[in-house]
């Protein structure tokens, strides 16, 4: 898509959500919503219109850190514009200026890589690490796509097979159990030490199905001999082709037995033959790359992508202003109500 200025700076607007411009889940008023309700925030959404009519949508949250002050920021995961918008001057100036009109004082947006979004936003732009993503084979059956894959895969998934594992699928829009998945991923959360925020709860993570519906499905691996839940993953589903790795965690188990990589590869061959073009894999932990989980990824992926990050303030006074009125527990976050470790 190529870049359009908008006509004038004036041209932000509150909108209803973003539906009607992408068919990003990411975007869309459901899962910001579903964000909203475990940040305590409002989900909102700006709009923008350019001398040709043409539209573009910023879904935001918006949280209150203090008497009439407010920040704003892309919900969990990934956000940023339906499309690239050039922001020029003053663009930017008006999208100050309609931030600070509301009394959000700053603004944090985490671009989708994959919509390639960051266009535009030159001068407020950080690389912040690589993500991955994935060319779906058209492949309508396990056995023509293992053939196709390099030999390590080849052997994960070879040695997957041999012990027996078992992955399934849960239909789109299923009343699916959750409860499992929760109990998985909140145990490799606290053995990883994670903050807090990221254990989420069960459920949140019975939400995503009941408002995400047939956007979000989830994949299982289980022992066949114990029914023992070895790996499960969100991935979730738009209409532009694209399928996202969200939510995952494997026992330690089963990441002997390989079913991380069982589970990824039939998601690979399994969106692919559904119809699904491209899977978004998510970034790895370091810039440079060096961390594991950037490996592991790396091993699926058919390119890398650019994913970055922009602060900006709409007040800067005010933003100061909020930052020594309480305590900062970690000072070197951006958003006031992170950094006051709320």
């Amino acid at each position: 898509m190529p870049l359009c200025p908008p006509q004038q700076a004036s041209a932000w607007y509150w909108a209803d959500s973003a539906d009607a411009l992408t068919p990003c889940i990411y975007l869309q008023a459901a899962y910001q919503r579903l964000f909203a309700a475990q940040d305590g925030s409002v989900a909102r959404c700006l709009g923008i219109r350019d001398s040709a009519g043409q539209q573009w949508a910023l879904p935001l949250l918006q949280r209150q850190i203090g008497p009439g002050r407010y920040e704003a920021y892309s919900a969990y995961g990934y956000g940023g514009c339906s499309g690239p918008l050039l922001l020029d001057a003053p663009t930017l100036d008006g999208l100050r200026a309609t931030l600070a009109a509301e009394g959000i004082v700053a603004l944090f947006l985490r671009h989708a890589p994959f919509l390639d979004n960051q266009q535009g936003w030159q001068q407020q732009l950080q690389l912040n690490r690589w993500t991955y993503a994935c060319q779906l084979p058209e492949a309508s059956d396990i056995e023509t796509y293992v053939q196709q894959l390099p030999q390590k895969l080849r052997w994960s998934l070879n040695y997957a097979r041999r012990a027996g594992l078992q992955l399934r699928f849960q239909p789109f829009a299923a009343n699916v159990d959750c409860s499992g998945f929760y109990q998985l991923y909140a145990a490799l959360m606290r053995a990883k030490g994670t903050a807090d925020y990221y254990l989420f709860s069960p459920d949140f993570f019975a939400a995503h199905v009941q408002q995400l519906g047939p956007a979000c499905q989830l994949a299982e691996v289980r022992d066949p001999g114990s029914g023992e839940l070895l790996a499960a993953a969100f991935f979730l589903a738009d209409s532009s082709g694209w399928v996202h790795y969200h939510l995952s965690a494997a026992s330690e188990r089963g990441m002997q037995l390989q079913a991380m990589e069982y589970l990824l590869l039939g998601a690979i061959q399994h969106f692919g033959a559904q119809g699904y073009r491209q899977l978004h894999l998510g970034g790895g932990l370091q810039l440079d790359e060096s961390d594991g989980l950037s490996r592991f990824k790396r091993k699926f992926a058919t390119r890398r992508l650019p994913f970055h990050i922009t602060r900006l303030l709409a007040d800067e006074a005010g933003y100061q202003a909020e930052r020594q009125r309480l305590p900062l527990r970690h000072a070197q976050f951006f958003l006031i109500a992170d950094a006051r470790g709320a």
